[in-house]
């Protein structure tokens, strides 16, 4: 399981996390605990639909609606940031100051594994250079991830 920060505590396994969120006020549920966990330990900041499918697989009986109310109240507890794109919404557990790597070919969407301290810097920096409130920050990187860039190649060469 992935080491994720949560309201202030580190959260290492599904019993932590499961008391993390007691602890916040969210009423747990099997289904609601699965849909955190897979949120909390994805790298690829999956979209509602797969996250369904994720934790279909375990409960066959959760609903789309069940994940769309979860992620909801996840959010509002400040566990999870959606961030919405044009073709659809994605779910990011990692809500410190950090730079997204988005590929314009698949839709993937990672952290950088860089720069969160530039991130950081410059999220203060303007902090303390104006009367502007921050209710949050997002830089995302658009290009191509390497599987894409690949297939692109691969493509480009064959067209040559």
């Amino acid at each position: 399981m992935l080491k994720h920060q949560i309201g202030g505590s580190i959260v290492t396994t599904q019993d932590e996390l499961g008391a993390r969120l007691k602890t916040l006020g969210i009423r747990l549920t099997p289904q609601r605990l699965a849909i955190a966990e897979v949120v909390v330990n994805s790298g690829d900041h999956p979209s509602a639909k797969q996250i369904f499918g994720r934790v279909k697989e375990f409960f066959p009986y959760v609903t789309l609606a069940t994940v769309y109310s979860t992620l909801a109240v996840l959010e509002r507890a400040g566990i999870v940031r959606e961030l919405p794109f044009q073709k659809q919404s994605r779910y990011d557990a990692n809500l410190s100051p950090h730079a997204n790597l988005v590929c314009v070919g698949c839709g993937s969407v990672h952290d950088a594994t860089v720069g969160q301290e530039m991130v950081s810097d410059l999220r203060q920096q303007l902090e303390n250079s104006s009367d502007f409130r921050f209710t949050g920050q997002r830089v995302d990187f658009y290009g191509w991830c390497p599987n894409c860039a690949h297939r692109r190649d691969r493509r480009a060469d064959f067209l040559n």
